[in-house]
């Protein structure tokens, strides 16, 4: 239920016209984008890279849904612009790699759950779906401004394999939950409740993202009403 949490930029009405620049972008940008021009192989190239992704991310969140430029990525990650074109052709290749970071970030808040001591009851079970949610909402509310490059992949046929590769994981892994908390569910079901976890997991919070934080709220609480009464007759617990 809402309970006035912290605020968090959305994406609202100009994150649709950000959305709609952001796709005209990398549909024009694709095969360079998809073509990193120097792959890092050293620690000292790692960090740099990181700085280049934490520099892009923190300007997409100040400047919302205006991308930023690569001069202003460099500058912020306190490098030459000839450094960070070392490492990316242009500033959508940048975005690409951030959205990457951020489907990389899901597996990781869904093993924690199937690491976690196995639930006996439905109280327990509710625990965990909530400590879920809290884990992946703030993924969502702190890259909203995110959200448009998710969209603009989702829609492009050459990007589409990058989601596409993370979507597979997450599902395999929301089976894996399941089965975890009932070892006797079979292993189709599980897999056919993990799709739906997934994708009405998504599309909600992109609604809600487009309007105000407490809708956002509202509909999270929705999205785990609907989680519950969807999984809970699988997992005979009391």
């Amino acid at each position: 239920m809402y309970c006035g949490r912290r605020r968090a930029p959305m994406v609202g009405q100009s994150g649709e016209r950000g959305q709609r620049a952001v796709k005209r972008s990398l549909d024009r940008k694709t095969k360079i984008a998809l073509e990193p021009r120097k792959q890092p192989r050293q620690q000292r190239s790692s960090k740099l890279v990181d700085r280049i992704l934490d520099a892009a991310l923190i300007l997409t969140r100040e400047q919302g849904t205006k991308t930023p430029t690569t001069l202003a990525i460099a500058q912020r990650a306190g490098l030459s612009v000839g450094s960070v074109y070392q490492y990316f052709p242009n500033k959508e290749a940048i975005l690409l790699d951030l959205a990457r970071r951020w489907l990389s970030s899901f597996p990781k808040v869904i093993q924690k759950r199937i690491d976690a001591p196995r639930p006996t009851n439905r109280d327990e079970f509710r625990r965990e779906v909530r400590r879920l949610f809290i884990d992946t909402s703030r993924l969502y509310l702190e890259n909203a401004t995110l959200m448009p490059v998710i969209e603009a992949i989702s829609g492009n046929a050459d990007l589409r394999p990058i989601q596409d590769e993370y979507d597979k994981q997450i599902i395999a892994l929301y089976a894996a939950w399941l089965r975890h908390v009932n070892p006797a569910l079979e292993d189709k079901i599980a897999s056919r409740l993990g799709v739906v976890m997934m994708e009405v997991g998504h599309v909600c919070r992109l609604v809600g993202l487009k309007k105000d934080r407490r809708t956002f709220d509202l509909i999270e609480d929705d999205v785990e009403t609907m989680w519950l009464a969807l999984v809970s007759p699988y997992l005979n617990l009391d």
